[in-house]
C-alpha cells in the first residue's frame, strides 16, 4: 500500500508504531512522520536499506486506517466513542475477574499484537471514564509491558489495551464484537 495524499495534514493523525522497538512517532504530516522514523531507523541502525520507504509505506497504512492510503475503499472519518453496550462489557469482563492476571509472557505477546494494530487509536470516553481508567490502572498495581507507550485504546471495544492484555481471555465479554484476523482475542479461550 502507498500513501495517496502526504501533502495532507490529518490533525496529528500520521501515527506510526515502530515494530522493533515500540517506538511510537505521531505527526501533522506524512513528511514529519518521514523524517522522525528515518532518524530513529539510522539511531537504532534498523532497515534503510533500498525500497525502505515503499515498506514503511506499507506498514504506515496497515498500522493507521486515518491516513490516505490507496486501499480501494473509502477511508473511515472520525474516532470510536464509547457506548453503553461498550461499557456493560466492560463490566461483565470486570465483574468476571478474579484478580489472576496472564504471565508477563503472554502480556507481552499481547501487546506486540496490539502495539502495530490499526485498531490500536484514541478512543472518546464520556466524562465519568477517567475515573474508570483510574481504577483500571490502580486494579493492575505495577503491571506493566514493554509496549505501554505505544498502547492506546481498541476501536473495536473501547478497553484500554494496557489493562486489556492482562486479562484472562475466558474472562473477557466480547459480545457481539468482531476483531481483526491477527488478534489474540480471535483465539479459542484456554486455561492461562
Amino acid at each position: 500500500m502507498k500513501v495517496t495524499r502526504p501533502g495532507d495534514s490529518t490533525g496529528n493523525d500520521w501515527r506510526y508504531v515502530q515494530p522493533e522497538t515500540a517506538a511510537v512517532f505521531t505527526a501533522f504530516s506524512f513528511y514529519g512522520l518521514l523524517e522522525a522514523v528515518e532518524k530513529h531507523r539510522k539511531a537504532m541502525k534498523l532497515d534503510l536499506s533500498e525500497g525502505w520507504m515503499d515498506r514503511f509505506q506499507d506498514d504506515l497504512c496497515r498500522q493507521n486506517e486515518r491516513v490516505p492510503c490507496d486501499r480501494g475503499k473509502k477511508q473511515p472519518t472520525g474516532k470510536k466513542s464509547l457506548t453503553v453496550a461498550d461499557l456493560k462489557r466492560f463490566m461483565n469482563t470486570l465483574s468476571a475477574q478474579k484478580g489472576d492476571f496472564v504471565s508477563q509472557e503472554e502480556a507481552e505477546r499481547r501487546a506486540k499484537i496490539c502495539s502495530t494494530c490499526p485498531k490500536n487509536q484514541s478512543v472518546k470516553g464520556c466524562w465519568g471514564c477517567g475515573g474508570i481508567i483510574k481504577a483500571v490502572t490502580e486494579y493492575l498495581g505495577k503491571k506493566t509491558t514493554s509496549r505501554d507507550r505505544a498502547l492506546e485504546s481498541c476501536a473495536v471495544c473501547g478497553c484500554v489495551l494496557r489493562a486489556k492484555v492482562w486479562l484472562e481471555l475466558g474472562t473477557i465479554d466480547n459480545t457481539g464484537l468482531e476483531y481483526p484476523e491477527h488478534c489474540w482475542q480471535r483465539q479459542v479461550p484456554e486455561r492461562e
